[in-house]
């Protein structure tokens, strides 16, 4: 049904598409979903797919249990692709081969891989922006997929290359401000952290959110706590420089997700890495949860179409982090549908993906790197 709906809008007569960005939630047989996507769509086109927690993001709201998908007609050579079940360097390898100097890369990785593969990709393709957002299922137990016309797998990596000549626009924001509480990540590893200015990481945490009884049985025990830190991110300022060096007066903050306690080792676990030595900020989400991060979504189409150069936008993809929709509860549809997101979206086609991990270059720093609780979009002019 979702073929069939975007072929009835591209019409009999209009061009056939050559790239298709696909979507759907775990409770779909994701096999059964590439293979009819791969039977009823163009001989060759190329399938970029990742699974969504929950629901696929449309302008009238969330689809639960849905599935959707972005057709592109385009130029030979305007897009091309590479996939791989668990390896990043093959599918970056593979891409290099197809397009070796595409002017941006979008990704689709799963939980824990991605800052391999964005490593990866930016070795192996320098200077280049690498967006993206990671595979994710409705209750953390795995079951998240990234596939393409060929293949699916719970480790994939796809890559999809936009050539120099398609009218592109890319935003990833994190829509929150420091507040005064702030701290240093003395012992890290990772995206696991030991030490927070010197204490157990776990102590720290478990005391900011204020010794909270919904998190004392992962404080004592382990566990995750992603919904009691949803609304509070922690983020730290990106302090490596590019090949461009860092723009004067500029600061990127990187947002994560504080998603589990270790139990009696004390440890942290985020959903991105962070650096030894950091300083954390606890970040304030202002009304953010309360209106769906309405004014975030619209926020990130504006940036987005403004590296259009003036190209109107004629498609759309929207990342949307998952643990920001935990954030929202049922205010999710408040924001896709809100009068100024929806009517700029409802311009052109758009899908929506609600994704663990999202992946962007730094605006001032130029530094691509994995975060979390943000919302991007990508536009194609």
């Amino acid at each position: 049904e979702a073929v069939s709906k975007a072929m009835q809008a591209l019409g009999d007569d209009g061009p056939k598409p050559t790239i298709a960005f696909v979507s759907a939630t775990v409770s779909r047989d994701i096999n059964q979903v590439r293979l009819s996507f791969v039977e009823k769509l163009p001989e060759n086109i190329l399938i970029h797919g990742i699974t969504s927690s929950g629901a696929v993001l449309t302008p009238d709201g969330a689809v639960d249990a849905g599935v959707g998908c972005l057709l592109i007609a385009a130029e030979e050579g305007d897009f091309a692709s590479a996939y791989d079940s668990k390896d990043g360097t093959n599918a970056a390898g593979a891409l290099k081969g197809k397009m070796a100097d595409p002017q941006a890369i979008f990704m689709g990785a799963t939980p824990g891989a991605e800052e391999d593969v964005v490593g990866i990709l930016t070795e192996t393709f320098p200077g280049i922006p690498v967006y993206g957002g990671t595979a994710a299922d409705n209750e953390l137990r795995g079951e998240w997929m990234v596939f393409s016309g060929e293949e699916s797998s719970d480790t994939g990596v796809s890559v999809i290359g936009v050539g120099n000549s398609v009218k592109f626009g890319a935003s990833m924001l994190g829509p929150y401000k420091p507040t005064r509480k702030k701290a240093t990540a003395t012992k890290t590893e990772g995206r696991r952290v030991f030490e927070i200015d010197d204490m157990p990481a776990a102590d720290w945490v478990y005391e900011w959110l204020g010794k909270d009884e919904s998190v004392k049985g992962a404080y004592e025990g382990g566990g995750l706590i992603l919904p009691q830190t949803a609304q509070k991110p922690i983020a730290f300022i990106e302090k490596k420089k590019s090949y461009m060096g860092i723009l004067p007066g500029k600061k990127d903050y990187i947002t994560a997700h504080c998603a589990a306690f270790g139990g009696k080792e004390k440890w942290v676990d985020f959903f991105a890495p962070i650096p030894q030595g950091a300083t954390l900020f606890v970040m304030d989400s202002a009304d953010g949860p309360t209106t769906g991060y309405a004014a975030a979504l619209s926020n990130a189409h504006d940036t987005a179409k403004a590296a259009l150069d003036g190209a109107t936008p004629k498609a759309g993809l929207l990342v949307f982090c998952g643990g920001m929709a935990i954030a929202v509860g049922d205010k999710l549809d408040a924001g896709l549908t809100s009068t100024d997101f929806a009517t700029k979206t409802k311009m052109f086609p758009m899908m929506g993906m609600t994704c663990f991990g999202e992946q962007a270059c730094l605006p001032s720093t130029k530094i691509n790197v994995q975060r979390n609780l943000s919302v991007g979009m990508i536009l194609f002019g």
